[in-house]
């Protein structure tokens, strides 16, 4: 398995040939005071999956931790995979999770962790910083 790319955004749009748009790319937040809600987040990963890895199940985690390294959470699920045809040597795979109203308690660096398969292959994180508001 190859991972193509891991990103937050603000909102991703899947087109009707299956294309995602990744829209509103960011690794920070500003805020005038914590906690604070973030309207809607959005996790991206596209995967490759190589012809020995397809018609199988895959278990696709993502461990979102605080700060602190506490972990709040752990969206998954398991994807399944068609045996890829024949002289196609990988079959792409995109994982979009969205979220609304995610609350982001605290200052610092949360990391979105993506696992395949129990492994880490994968992070995007998001830095929350408190300004002043003159």
């Amino acid at each position: 398995m190859h991972l193509q790319y891991v990103v937050l955004c603000d909102q991703i749009i899947i087109a009707n040939d299956g294309k995602p748009s990744l829209i509103g790319i960011l690794n920070e937040i500003q805020a005038n005071s914590v906690p604070v809600n973030v309207p809607r987040l959005a996790f991206a990963a596209r995967m490759l999956f190589t012809t020995d890895e397809t018609g199988k199940p895959h278990r696709v985690e993502v461990a979102i931790t605080d700060p602190s390294g506490k972990e709040i959470g752990r969206p998954g699920g398991e994807i399944s995979l068609p045996v890829a045809p024949t002289g196609v040597d990988s079959i792409a795979v995109d994982l979009p999770l969205q979220f609304d109203l995610f609350e982001l308690a605290s200052t610092g660096r949360y990391t979105f962790l993506l696992h395949i398969d129990g492994a880490a292959v994968g992070a995007a994180q998001l830095n929350v910083r408190q300004v002043n508001v003159a």
